[in-house]
């Protein structure tokens, strides 16, 4: 049947059996389509994504608060370290 969407072919190679197994043991007869299960799977990969995404935000937004707010201790160490006298 002609149509203006791409087609693609699903190979059920030994990986994606043993991954569908399961589901056709527990679901039977009512295991959802390829196109659901590749929408699923799409979105659950996105929200993964968004995850680490967020992650490394929080990481990148702790790093730079930490070097725009250096404890006191290190302050004192740095101007011990650029005040000191070389020992020839």
């Amino acid at each position: 049947m002609p149509t203006s969407h791409p087609r693609h072919s699903v190979t059920e190679t030994p990986a994606v059996a043993a991954v569908l197994a399961p589901l056709r043991e527990r679901l039977g007869a009512s295991v959802p389509s390829f196109g659901e299960l590749v929408i699923r799977g799409a979105e659950a990969t996105l929200r993964e994504i968004e995850g680490q995404d967020a992650a490394r935000a929080s990481r990148l937004e702790t790093f730079v608060a930490r070097l725009q707010t250096p404890s006191l201790p290190q302050l004192a160490e740095a101007h011990a370290v650029r005040h000191a006298t070389r020992v020839p």
